[in-house]
């Protein structure tokens, strides 16, 4: 039922754009780059998320992304986020693909680029899906110096439950570097350290720290990221020195951007 639909949906968003959409170099880290007044991009994500517990596990994570450049400073985005969990000999249970919560999402660039030796912004987010309501804000950092592109963003998320009455808070340090081959490709690798904590900050349930390649596209039509990301070590240690309760071990995310 949803993949005729949003396969209608990016055909006629790719037959009604416009050349060389606002580029997203990273798809784990933001830049502190905004989109000028008046501009209007779309964004498809994909996220998957494989092996937590035990047997078979794999989630997947498609977003839509309306980004709008409300200054030339201030940027405003609309998401619709689904989610689906197919599970085998796991505690975690199995759920077709639906449609899961909005978001709205503001992020304001506090200097003009190059103003300073880093490139600084501000972001915020708030999410609800009818029982969960999900705050998150973020500093990012950010630098393109020659061909080298630099990234990192400080996290922190609350989440409630709202018929439990139940909070929980994240925590997530992200950061790459890549190197701009030419002016459609660019490579390089990104990293993250995650921490899921009982009510607000109060207690440390897990943490992990994940590595891996991420690569960017760039055409005269859209841009496509990808990212790889291995856990390389986790606590507290279920597994071969990995948490698999609280995270994965391996996640993938591709990011289709296009300029409308």
């Amino acid at each position: 039922m949803f993949k005729n639909p949003l396969i209608i949906i990016i055909i006629l968003i790719c037959v009604h754009s416009s050349s060389y959409a606002d580029r997203r170099y990273f798809s784990r880290s933001y830049m502190a780059n905004s989109l000028p007044a008046g501009a209007l991009e779309f964004e498809l994500w994909n996220t998957g998320r494989l092996n937590k517990d035990s047997g078979t596990y794999y989630r997947f994570q498609p977003r839509l992304e309306f980004e709008y450049g409300i200054t030339d400073r201030l940027t405003g985005s609309y998401y619709m986020n689904f989610n689906q969990v197919k599970t085998e000999n796991n505690s975690y249970n199995s759920t077709d693909l639906s449609f899961e919560s909005s978001s709205v999402e503001l992020k304001y660039r506090l200097a003009n680029p190059d103003e300073y030796f880093i490139d600084p912004a501000l972001y915020f987010e708030i999410s609800y899906g009818g029982v969960e309501t999900e705050y998150e804000g973020k500093f990012i950092v950010s630098k393109q110096y020659r061909d080298f592109i630099y990234a990192l963003n400080l996290s922190a998320e609350i989440e409630r439950d709202i018929p439990e009455g139940k909070t929980e808070s994240k925590f997530e340090l992200t950061g790459g570097v890549m190197y701009e081959f030419t002016k459609a490709f660019a490579a390089g690798f990104e990293g993250k350290y995650h921490q899921n904590n009982e009510k607000i900050f109060s207690e440390k349930e897990n943490s992990a720290i994940f590595f891996g390649p991420s690569l960017n596209v760039q055409t005269d039509r859209f841009y496509l990221s990808f990212n790889f990301l291995k856990q390389l070590v986790g606590s507290p240690r279920v597994a071969h020195g990995l948490d698999l309760k609280g995270h994965e071990q391996y996640e993938f995310r591709t990011i289709i951007g296009i300029t409308l």
